[in-house]
Formats: structure tokens, C-alpha cells, sequence
């Protein structure tokens, strides 16, 4: 089906359909690297999830190199980094190269596109890029540097996946998590900013969940 078919269709889908060739045709978006609007990566799901790609091509996989210009794989991440993170990745990553490993670090201060750091809220826009980059900069380097151990621990996890020797796997895992508390721990004492007890707690709330779920599978 061509392109001049599918304009004929009537309302939103068409509308989302023209906003997919609008990002094939301008791949200086730069979707791949994350830095798309929220706006077109919700859009971008939702041509997914609503199989509204069909109009143009019966594949998701032939679809996004035909008209995205881009891999399943880059429109997979960008739609992952969205159901991840919300719309704050993207109007984060906007204005300042970031990582999603970096932004999980930082997300508990960015809310309703602002950036809370050391008692100021600084809007995310255009005019503040530059004290965005400059606190975004400044939050993640205070954040602990993985240690060498933890990174050993982390090579043998890699080596020995799931399944290949349970009881080998649990002692490498235990001995992480308890080098991982530990960097908490340092961070729960020295560091005293806002920006680094916001991000410590909504870190802590996270586990502290998700191991109480594991641990009450134990019981069942």
C-alpha cells in the first residue's frame, strides 16, 4: 500500500501513520540515540501496539526500516525506554545526552518535566539546557563508582548463567548484594545532598519490594 492510500484514511490513525513518515524522512530526529520527543515515542508505540503499521505493511520488522528508516530494534528500545521511564527520559534527553543506565540514577528527581536538584526546580526546556546539563552532570558524579570487586562479581554472574550451577550462582549473587548494600550504605552516610536522598530512597523502596516478593514466594 503507498503512501497516497494511506492519507485517505480518516482521524488519529492517519495522523499517526504521517507522523511515522515524518521521522523516516527526518532520521536527524536522532530516535536511535534516544533523543526523539515523548511525543513520538508515544507514538511510535503506539503504531506498534495498535497494529496501525498494517495500513502500509503486514510486519512491524518490514514496516520500521520501510518507513521509520530505523531497525525493529531501535523502534523496540525507543518504545522499552518510554514503557521504562515515561515521557521524563525523553524531555530529559532532549536537552543533555544521558543514558538510560545514568537517567535510573537520577529519575526519582525528574517529575512533570522538572529537575529537582539541590532545593531548585528547573523546568525542562530550551532556555535551561545548560543548568540541566550542569545538574544532571553534577547529580551523577556523585553517585559511587562501581567498585572492582562489584565488577568481578558481575563478570561471574555473565560467565555462569541461569541454571548452570544454582548454588554457585546465589553465592556470586549474594556476595554482589552485599557489596551493593554497601555502596548504599556509603552513600547513605556521606552523601547529604536532596537530589542524592531522593534517589537513595526511591532506590531502597524499589528493592525493598521487590525482595520482599521474592521472599514471600518462599513461603507459598
Amino acid at each position: 500500500m503507498n503512501k497516497e492510500m494511506i492519507v485517505q484514511s480518516k482521524g488519529s490513525e492517519s495522523a499517526l501513520l504521517e507522523l511515522g513518515f515524518a521521522m523516516g524522512q527526518s532520521h536527524t530526529l536522532g530516535v536511535v540515540a534516544g533523543r526523539c520527543s515523548a511525543a513520538q515515542a508515544m507514538a511510535l508505540r503506539r503504531l506498534r501496539e495498535e497494529k496501525l503499521y498494517k495500513q502500509c505493511c503486514e510486519k512491524w520488522e518490514d514496516f520500521c526500516p520501510a518507513y521509520l528508516k530505523m531497525s525493529r530494534a531501535e523502534a523496540d528500545r525507543t518504545i522499552r525506554l518510554l514503557d521504562e521511564f515515561g515521557p521524563a527520559y525523553f524531555q530529559l534527553s532532549q536537552l543533555t545526552r544521558i543514558s538510560p543506565e545514568a537517567f535510573r540514577t537520577i529519575a526519582p528527581a525528574v517529575c512533570d518535566g522538572v529537575l529537582h536538584h539541590n532545593g531548585e526546580t528547573i523546568e525542562l526546556n530550551g532556555e535551561n539546557s545548560r543548568r540541566v546539563a550542569a545538574a544532571v552532570a553534577e547529580m551523577r558524579s556523585a553517585m559511587p563508582k562501581k567498585s572492582p570487586g562489584l565488577n568481578r562479581l558481575v563478570r561471574e554472574l555473565k560467565e555462569h548463567p541461569r541454571g548452570s550451577d544454582v548454588e554457585r550462582r546465589i553465592r556470586s549473587l549474594t556476595e554482589c548484594c552485599i557489596a551493593i548494600v554497601a555502596e548504599f550504605d556509603w552513600i547513605s552516610r556521606e552523601q547529604r545532598s536532596p537530589a542524592a536522598r531522593v534517589c537513595l530512597e526511591a532506590a531502597l523502596t524499589r528493592l525493598r519490594e521487590r525482595i520482599s516478593r521474592v521472599a514471600a514466594d518462599q513461603t507459598r
